[in-house]
């Protein structure tokens, strides 16, 4: 690696170590339901130890709903320290807050619903820790993420074509010639009617017009992620302007084209794995995040914005590549009283469970 290229990486990192500074929370509901005995036959209310009791059950369950949603790869890393993080699980609750509380007076048991914030930062800090590899610590990691956004859907309705055919009889009327006399004669045959339909359905697939989009929130989150794991974190755009290959377009370039096509087109993947091979580059990620169209949330009335992520992870180290961690196509919602504020809370989210969900797997191998 020359010069050029360690003084841009110099450059970069106190910027992303300023942004581990800023802790990445969750928030989970949870409910805790305990019975008791009256404290006394005079008394209705529950013993003053109860709603304690309560609320650390509460505090449980929150904290399983927040392990239950780790990735496969973030799940095997955590039971690795699972025993040290649940000695001082109080250090990563930063608080909890009674939402509500219910005495069921009759049956003896009294319940809470409590919302618990947790500190998912310093969680995974502790899993990249002791998950991390001697001989991996300081390799070059790259990336580059494509954002796009549907602008418009085109919906067509179902086109249906119904086939319908009746047939119906009667009484027919024959001459019938009897002696050298013709003679009417009319025969009764049964009355029916006979009808049939059928036809078909044909489906039009929707026409989605996308738009770019700045990709700031997956680049901010893999830098975060990637000097917290002991990676050495170099954006490709960096790469590509230092000069070490001229083998792939720019960032921009490769951007618009992912706009304008259903995916990177092969040629330009190959592109950006031989650029990142020629700068000794070990790791390079190549991924996109599909911005859906605004939906309303029926439960809070807010604005539900949708964003899917796809992933995959190449070492680049060798004359040919090969794909060791992949993510998705996994689907974020983001909640805000207005798009722009939904768009950018999915977006956050989804580019940092990519970016942990990547360098977990890594780990895990």
């Amino acid at each position: 690696m020359n010069k050029t290229l360690i003084k841009i990486i110099f450059l970069i990192s106190p910027f992303l170590i300023g942004q581990i500074a800023n802790a990445e929370t969750v928030k989970f509901r949870a409910m805790g339901a305990v019975n008791y005995e009256q404290s006394s036959v005079f008394s209705s209310k529950p013993p003053k130890d109860t709603e304690g009791r309560a609320v650390s059950l509460a505090i449980d369950a929150a904290w399983d709903k927040y392990v239950s949603g780790f990735s496969d790869a973030k799940r095997n890393a955590y039971s690795i320290v699972k025993r040290s993080i649940l000695d001082r699980r109080d250090d990563f609750i930063i608080g909890h807050r009674v939402i509500d509380k219910i005495n069921d007076e009759d049956n003896k048991k009294y319940t809470v619903q409590v919302r618990v914030e947790i500190d998912d930062s310093a969680i995974q800090k502790i899993i990249f820790d002791s998950t991390k590899k001697g001989n991996e610590s300081g390799e070059y990691f790259s990336w580059i993420f494509v954002t796009r956004a549907q602008d418009s859907v085109k919906s067509y309705m179902d086109k249906v074509t119904k086939i319908n055919k009746a047939e119906s009889g009667g009484s027919d009327i024959q001459d019938v010639v009897i002696d050298g006399n013709s003679t009417a004669v009319t025969q009764e045959k049964s009355s029916y009617n006979k009808s049939t339909s059928g036809g078909s359905t044909e489906k039009k697939r929707d026409k989605v017009k996308w738009t770019k989009l700045s990709s700031k929130e997956i680049d901010a989150a893999m830098g975060e992620a990637l000097v917290n794991a002991g990676y050495e974190a170099v954006d490709f755009g960096d790469l590509h302007s230092e000069g070490c290959s001229d083998r792939s377009k720019s960032v921009e370039e490769i951007r618009d084209e992912f706009v304008e096509n259903t995916d990177l087109p092969k040629k330009t993947e190959s592109a950006i794995k031989r650029t990142a091979k020629d700068c000794e580059v070990k790791y390079t990620a190549i991924g996109s995040l599909d911005i859906m169209m605004q939906q309303t949330d029926p439960v809070t009335g807010l604005i539900d914005v949708t964003v899917s992520v796809i992933a995959k992870v190449y070492d680049t180290s060798k004359r040919f590549p090969k794909q060791i961690a992949s993510v998705g196509p996994v689907q974020h919602h983001g909640l805000g009283d207005s798009e722009q504020v939904a768009r950018s809370n999915a977006l956050k989210e989804s580019a940092k469970q990519a970016a942990n969900t990547m360098i977990n797997q890594l780990r895990a191998r």
